[in-house]
Formats: structure tokens, C-alpha cells, sequence
């Protein structure tokens, strides 16, 4: 079948992941792959997407998809569902385009995504492409078939990096899409091999495990959907590098009846219960959430929704119709337990974390706590100061990152400023890879910044307090997961030396 545009969503999950890509990571469906395939569909293309997290990745892969959907153009969307996951997956989308490559050097090859639009030099030079796609991507895609097609100049296309006489060139930057319900009507899940195939993170599903059939769980946690609501974040925290893909703070929305009709589709089409929603503050416009709220809770769907928010986001009158329409889990972004650390990263919280989190807990929903170890102004006691709020909050489940100069954010430029070593390789980018380099902050190594984290991973879940509750709450199955989690260690190349 001719296609006009193939998508190819990298993986990379054994090498980014270790030991936890087996079982305890959640399996996403590539966003933006889904977002512009339907698009470009309404358009009246053709269209495919293949997912190597789900089909997998190895010698005889180009062969196949070249032949299956003989693309016009093939585009890698180098995209992750957090800040880390698009430069982490690098590698996997370098392998892809290689490969492809030597299988027919004749096919067009494109990355786009947030990694090769913040540094799309760098990427044209490095990869084995013929263009980059910096921004969101729909205009320049549907500029590049028409300019195969002999239908449009190349230097027409906004948003475009190319070779121009063995010399590499950009055209105008992309505009930002500002009426996203005309411009991204939806998700062209279809074009995925089967919803079921991906799977809800191992906590999302905590409260159903007792009921599961599965050692793995596998049949609580998917089928399984992750989507936008709205893009972008009016905010400007350093160590972010959320809004590089699209210009410049701020935040755009669907309408809150587009995004149900998603839901709608989802719950009848696909009978997907469990949902992830990707906003970096889906919790941020409290009527814009009370509409959603009440339209969910008239259909009376039985849902799984995880949902992200500041903790001077929540607003209490909205968490009992939140948790009725189905909002089971708020990730929270704590950071930091110490003021003056996150005051450095612009950082700044004013309500009370604690009561927050009690609020959440008292409405029936459960809490992710992110939490950061290396923060340029942490030290030993400012990382023992975060551990301890940390345990004393006891949220059901907790992420501990390690500081990363994303490339994007700012503390990417601060690093390059300040000749910080950074991560050899684009895999040393991810939070879990054997590879893993953290900053150094301006008292502490980039190894003790690491050391510290790992140890801190298992005296929270190790902690009785927090094992207590768990089985409380959850049950003796996810007290047994939770204890098999521990025996996991992540395998740490700056560690061994």
C-alpha cells in the first residue's frame, strides 16, 4: 500500500529502562504520531504509523515497513511523555534511520519532535536524514509531501532544516497553532495495532491490581490511552524543557467538547478505562476543569484518569468532582522540600504541600510526588531536607529524579556556560539507563548527586511506614510488587568507578 507519510515511534525501552521496562514501566501510545496522522488524514492523505515500542525494532524491520507501506516520506517523531523521553530515545531513532537507509538510500527520511527541534544543526549533521522538522510539525509535514510531489518549492516550507549545496540550511520558523480543535481534531488510534498492546504505568492501576487474573497485571492495565488536553506551560521553570518544541511559555487548549469526544471514542470504541492526560497542568483553569467534570460525570463512564498539577493549582472544591468523574491519580511536582533550592530553579510554591496532598488522599484520589535530588544550589542536607518531606508525605507512589540539563531548557545553556560535563551519549540523557549523568550542583559531584537518588529510591520504598500504607490501601498483591520493585537495582556505569 503506497503511503504518503509513515510515522515511526523510536524505543529503545531495555536500554533506557533496565531491568523495570519489563513490568513496572507503562507502555504510552506515541501522542504525536496519533495527533498529526489524523490531521494529515483529514487532508486527504495517506497515512501509516508504526510503533517499535509495541512491534519492535531489529535487522529485518526497514525491509518490512519500507515494502508494507512504500512511504512517500518517512517521519521519526523523536517524542517521550516526559521531559527526558525525547532525547533519551535518540538513539533508538538514529538506529531506525540507519537502517532504513542502507536498506534504500533513496527514501526521504524527517525527524521531528522535541530533541531534533531544539537542536536541529546538530541532528542533521549527526543522523542519516534529509530534513528536520523544528516545531509542531502539521504545516511542514504537509509542505514536504507536497514538495516530493512536485507541487511546492522547498524554501516555502516553514519550519524546515535541509541540505542546500552540501550546505545545511533552515527556512522561516513555524507559526504556532492557535485553534487547536481545527487544526489537531484527534488521534488516529486506529492506525495503531491495538490499544491493548499498551499499558497504564504499574501505580495507575495499584487500586485494581486485587482484582487482576495476571501475575503482571497486564489485565488491569490495558487497553490503555495517553493525550493532550492542552500544550504547553504558562511557567518557566529552568530545568524544564517542556515548551521548546513550541516557542515560548504559555499554554492553548481543545475545547473541553473535543476532548470528550475523544473519551467517548475511547470508552466505546476501544473500551479503554485507563487514561493518562500528558498536560505539564491539566489542573491550571478550575472552570475549564469543573466543565470537563460535570460532562464526564453525566456519562458516568468507570474510568482511570492520571492527571498532573501544581500543588497551588488545586483548588478544594474540585476534587470530590474530580474524583467523580473518574480522576483517580494528581501528579504533583514537589521538587524540592527546601525554598532557597527551588527559588534557583524559578521554582515557586506557595501553598502548603502537605494539606494539598491530605486534601487529594481525603477525596479518594491517590498522589504522585516528583521529587529532584541535584538542583544547583542542593547539598547533602538540603537532598536529606527533600527525602524526609518526601517520607513524611508518604504519597502512594513517588518519582526521585536526578538533575538533568535537558537539552531546551535553560539549565542546558547554564550547563554549556558553566563547561559542566554532560552525558556522553543521548542514552546517558535518560533517568534509569545504565549511561545515566546527572549534574553536579555547586557543592556536590554528579556521582554523589546519583548514589544519593538510587539510595533514597529504596529507603522510601522500603520504609515501613510507607509499606503499612500501601497494604492498606492496596492490598497484600501490590505490598508484593512494591517488594519485588526493590530487588531491581538499576545497573550504574558513573557508580562503578
Amino acid at each position: 500500500m503506497k503511503t504518503d507519510v509513515l510515522f515511526i515511534h523510536p524505543g529503545g525501552q531495555k536500554e533506557i529502562y533496565q531491568s523495570l521496562a519489563a513490568e513496572f514501566t507503562a507502555r504510552a501510545t506515541p501522542v504525536w504520531a496519533c495527533i498529526l496522522s489524523k490531521a494529515l488524514l483529514e487532508r486527504g492523505y495517506t497515512v501509516g504509523i508504526y510503533d517499535t515500542n509495541v512491534r519492535g525494532w531489529d535487522e529485518n524491520s526497514a525491509k518490512y515497513v519500507i515494502e508494507k507501506y512504500v512511504p512517500e516520506i518517512v517521519v521519526i517523531m523523536v517524542y517521550g511523555h516526559q521531559p527526558s523521553a525525547s532525547t533519551q530515545a535518540m538513539p533508538s531513532a538514529g538506529k531506525i534511520a540507519k537502517d532504513i537507509k542502507n536498506y534504500n538510500v533513496d527514501i526521504p527520511i524527517a525527524m521531528g519532535g522535541l530533541h531534533p527541534s531544539v537542536l536541529p544543526y546538530r541532528t542533521l549533521v549527526e543522523e542519516k536524514i534529509d530534513f528536520v522538522i523544528q516545531g509542531e510539525g502539521l504545516e511542514t509535514i504537509d509542505g514536504l509531501v507536497k514538495y516530493l510531489k512536485g507541487r511546492c518549492e522547498i524554501k516555502n516550507i516553514k519550519g524546515l532544516w535541509y541540505r542546500k549545496d552540501n550546505e545545511i540550511t533552515s527556512n522561516e520558523p513555524p507559526e504556532i497553532e492557535t485553534n487547536l480543535d481545527e487544526k489537531f481534531p484527534g488521534y488516529a488510534w486506529d492506525l495503531l495495532e491495538d490499544l491493548n498492546y499498551y499499558r497504564a504505568h504499574n501505580f495507575q492501576c495499584f487500586q485494581e491490581f486485587s482484582r487482576s487474573k495476571t501475575e503482571d497485571f497486564s489485565d488491569v492495565r490495558s487497553p490503555y490511552a495517553t493525550m493532550y488536553t492542552s500544550l504547553g506551560c504558562p511557567y518557566k521553570c529552568s530545568y524544564c524543557c517542556i515548551n521548546a518544541i513550541f516557542g515560548k511559555p504559555g499554554i492553548r487548549y481543545w475545547s473541553v467538547e473535543r476532548v470528550i469526544s475523544w473519551i467517548d471514542e475511547l470508552v466505546s470504541k476501544y473500551k479503554v478505562k485507563n487514561i493518562r492526560f500528558d498536560d505539564e497542568l491539566f489542573i491550571l483553569s478550575s472552570k475549564r476543569v469543573e466543565k470537563f467534570c460535570d460532562m464526564l460525570i453525566e456519562r458516568n463512564y468507570d474510568l482511570n484518569i492520571q492527571v498532573y498539577g501544581r500543588v497551588d493549582t488545586i483548588r478544594d472544591d474540585l476534587l470530590k468532582k474530580m474524583y467523580k468523574a473518574g480522576i483517580r491519580w494528581i501528579c504533583l511536582g514537589i521538587e524540592s522540600a527546601d525554598e532557597n533550592v527551588r527559588r534557583g530553579v524559578n521554582k515557586i510554591i506557595k501553598n502548603d504541600v502537605y494539606s494539598i496532598v491530605r486534601k487529594i488522599q481525603d477525596n479518594g484520589m491517590y498522589v504522585l510526588g516528583n521529587f529532584m535530588f541535584g538542583l544547583p544550589d542542593d547539598n547533602i542536607e538540603t537532598m536529606n531536607k527533600t527525602l524526609q518531606v518526601a517520607m513524611e508525605l508518604n504519597c502512594e507512589f513517588v518519582n526521585f529524579y536526578s538533575v538533568m540539563a535537558y537539552p531546551g531548557s535553560k539549565l542546558y545553556e547554564y550547563a554549556i556556560q558553566q563547561g559542566w560535563k554532560l552525558p556522553e551519549s543521548w542514552l546517558g540523557y535518560s533517568q534509569h539507563s545504565y549511561e545515566t549523568l546527572p549534574l553536579p550542583t555547586k557543592y556536590l559531584s554528579a556521582k554523589e548527586v546519583l548514589k544519593f537518588r538510587d539510595e533514597a529510591f529504596v529507603k522510601y520504598y522500603s520504609n515501613p511506614s510507607y509499606i503499612e500504607m500501601i497494604k492498606k490501601k492496596f492490598g497484600e498483591r501490590v505490598e508484593e510488587h512494591i517488594k519485588k520493585l526493590l530487588t531491581l537495582r538499576l545497573k550504574r556505569k558513573i557508580l562503578e568507578t
